[in-house]
Formats: structure tokens, C-alpha cells, sequence
């Protein structure tokens, strides 16, 4: 059956939509018409996927890199025992086609970094349900790139929350990254990482775990190289690990990552305001206005919180003036590009930036005297945490002599 943005609202369609049609401002062809992108196939996502497909979202694509295993199915409704093993957005796919086959659903066992720019061009919205801020932040930048809507959500046991980002008009995830991404994680995307297998031995050994060097250098030919990597490891990673290595990063995760408590019933509940705040935004106007601000959900006190959280004009990722001029970057002569990059890392929490300059990638040892760069002169800073490179207005800082 072909997808229902093909269709015309007639007979059976009718009667399936007829509630929701009864809906005053409810436009049930803008649905039909409309593709959302969701990325993370997890407890939230699986609700989210569920909820639109019901109410007739014309097309629904699914991003995972993850498999199911037998502890998803206290919350992963769209999994059953059978399922384990297998890609989690694959089989949702199979489904939510059942749930509606009038909702056409692709499906990708994938990274959502892999796909170029033509992939999102025909999305009307874009959905993160991670678990992983690396990724967030790309598809954050990704959406403001873009100019579509971005809709993030995420849960830990008795909490979630929700924040809309429409560019131009509302904060964006990086607005107020100091104050609302994890220390933790602040850590860990604040080192830069050029690193040796020895660093990270140190690192496992301070945290009571002893592994050989030849193990270290092993991970680190798969790009592990800090206990951030080991802690976020997905499966299209583990994957390509041979069965020894495997277990050994598996073994990691349960000793490094305690597993933090996640409940169906707060997924359901922030994904259900989720798919209400995509459904508004496919309406445009006629359904009422759209979540401004950080929504919080406390479990145990049965409290919502709107945070309100003022779009930053310096934001390097949605300012309008960083987009225009770029972000000031102060520079001196005797710099070496290393000693930028660490800077970057530090500023930005870029773990792995890396500078171009006219064209040129610029070497760790150069010194910015030997480059000939100048004042007004803008340099390129590319990472996995965006979709575009980030540009740095530089000013070249005069050396006073003493």
C-alpha cells in the first residue's frame, strides 16, 4: 500500500482519522503530507514512533545504531522476546507498518552522522531520543543548518524532559550548554584527544581497572581511546570488534556505567507531550502555540517545570552574528595549532577539533607566525559535534615586550 502522503482523505481514512478530524483546527492532509525524522529508537522513541503513526504522520523515518536486548523490554513497547538481537529501528519499522499501513516508515541500523545533507532535506521535523550528547549536539547544529524544527527529549528514571528548538526564534541545546549538559559529559567533550593507549590505561587504572597495554592499543585502532568512548560504545562499534575485544569493552560498560533507572511510564508520558508539541508544529498555528522553553517532568512529585531559556545572540551554534562573522578567537603569534585546538576543546567542548585554513588542514606543530595568519583572517574548526564547520574570526594578538 503505498504511503498515505499519497492518499487522498477519503472512505477508510476517514473513519480511522474521524476522532481526531473532530478536533477543532485539526488538518488532517498537512499530516499526510508531513515527514518526521526520528533518531533513537529507545523507550522514548518506540512511544514517540508509535503515537505519530497512529494519527497519520504521512512518512516516518527511524535512526539506530543499536540492537534490543532482553533488558529493553520492560519499556520498548514496539519489542517483544523475539526481537532480541535484532536492529532496534528495523523492527519498529515492522510494527508501526502494522499499527497503520497507510504511514509509510523507513528504517536505518546506522549512525545518523553517516548521512549527507540530502537525507533531512524533505523532513518537516527532526527528533532526538538519545541517550548520548555527542550526537545531540550534531543534530542540533544539524537543525539549525537546516532551519527546521528540532524537538530533543530524554529521561532518567523518575525525571524527563523536553526542549523545542525552532531556529532564529528559541534557545538551541547549546544556548545554555554550561548550565544544562552534564558535568560529566562537559569533562569528557572538554579533553582533547590526542591521546596515547597510555592515557587511557591511566585512566582505567585510577578507576580500580587494570587491562594489558596490547588491549589498550587494540581499542584505540577502533577509536576507544577515552572512558567516555568505552561508556558510549554502540553496537555498530561493538560490532566490528572481534568476540574477545567485545567482551572486554562489554565488561567495561557494566563496571564504568551503572545502568540508570528508566520507567515505561515516563516515557510514555514525555513522549506523549512530544508527539503533541510535532503534531502542533506540523499544524502550524491552528492547534496552538508551541512549547518555549525547557519542559521538566518530576515523577515523584507529579510536577511539570517550564525552565525559560532566552535565545543567545553569541551562541556559536545559533547566534545570528556567529553565523554571519563568526566567533572571536584570540590568537598569538607563538602559538602552535596544538596549543589552539586545546583551547577549542576547552571553549567549545570540541574533543576533536580540526583547524583549516584557506582550504589548508593545519598541522599540530606549525606555529601560527609560520602560517601567515592575520587579524580578520577566519579559520575552520571541524568536529563530529556539529554538522558545519564552526568559523573563527581570529585577532592576532601584539606580544608586549617586557
Amino acid at each position: 500500500m503505498s504511503g498515505s502522503n499519497e492518499a487522498e482523505l477519503t472512505g477508510e481514512l476517514l473513519e480511522r482519522y474521524d476522532r481526531q478530524l473532530r478536533l477543532k483546527g485539526w488538518d488532517q492532509k498537512k499530516l499526510m503530507d508531513s515527514e518526521v525524522i526520528i533518531v533513537g529508537v529507545g523507550a522514548i522513541g518506540c512511544e514517540l514512533a508509535k503515537n505519530l503513526t497512529l494519527m497519520g504522520v504521512g512518512k516516518i523515518v527511524l535512526v539506530d545504531n543499536d540492537v534490543i536486548e532482553l533488558s529493553n523490554l520492560n519499556r520498548q513497547m514496539l519489542f517483544t522476546d523475539s526481537d532480541i538481537g535484532k536492529p532496534k529501528a528495523e523492527v519498529a519499522a515492522e510494527k508501526l507498518k502494522t499499527m497503520n499501513p497507510w504511514v509509510k516508515v523507513e528504517s536505518y541500523y546506522r549512525d545518523v552522522r553517516e548521512f549527507d545533507l540530502k537525507f533531512f532535506e524533505d523532513s518537516n521535523v527532526l527528533v532526538s531520543c538519545l541517550d548520548n550528547w555527542p550526537t545531540r549536539r550534531w543534530l542540533n547544529s544539524l537543525a539549525v543548518e537546516l532551519n527546521k524544527p528540532f524537538v530533543d527529549t530524554a529521561m532518567d528514571g523518575m525525571y524527563a524532559n523536553l526542549q523545542i528548538v525552532i531556529p532564529g526564534k528559541t534557545a538551541c541545546l547549546e544556548c545554555h550548554g554550561e548550565e544544562l549538559i552534564p558535568k560529566e559529559v562537559q569533562l569528557a567533550e572538554c579533553t582533547l584527544r590526542r591521546r596515547k593507549p597510555e592515557d587511557l590505561l591511566k585512566d582505567l587504572k585510577s578507576e580500580g581497572i587494570d587491562l594489558s597495554l596490547e588491549t589498550v592499543k587494540k581499542l584505540f585502532d577502533y577509536g576507544i581511546k577515552t572512558i567516555f568512548d568505552i561508556k558510549y560504545s554502540q553496537a555498530d562499534i561493538l560490532e566490528k570488534l572481534d568476540d574477545d575485544l567485545r567482551n572486554v569493552v562489554m565488561d567495561l560498560q557494566e563496571k564504568l556505567k551503572p545502568k540508570m533507572p528508566a520507567l515505561q511510564s515516563i516515557a510514555s508520558t514525555v513522549a506523549g507531550i512530544a508527539s503533541t508539541e510535532i503534531i502542533k508544529i506540523l499544524h502550524g498555528e491552528s492547534l496552538g502555540e508551541i512549547l518555549n522553553g525547557l519542559l521538566v517532568y518530576d515523577g515523584f512529585n507529579s510536577k511539570f517545570t517550564i525552565v525559560e531559556l532566552e535565545r543567545r545572540e553569541d551562541c556559536f551554534v545559533c547566534g545570528d552574528y556567529v553565523m554571519e562573522k563568526g566567533v572571536e578567537f584570540k590568537v598569538r603569534l607563538e602559538d602552535t595549532i596544538m596549543e589552539l585546538k586545546k583551547r577549542i576543546a576547552e571553549r567549545f567542548g570540541f574533543p576533536d577539533p580540526e583547524l583549516l585554513y584557506k582550504k589548508w588542514k593545519l598541522s599540530d606543530e606549525k606555529k601560527v607566525s609560520e602560517l601567515g595568519i592575520k587579524s580578520g583572517d577566519v579559520i575552520y574548526v571541524e568536529t563530529s559535534r556539529r554538522y558545519t564547520p564552526l568559523p573563527l574570526r581570529i585577532e592576532v594578538e601584539e606580544r608586549v615586550n617586557d
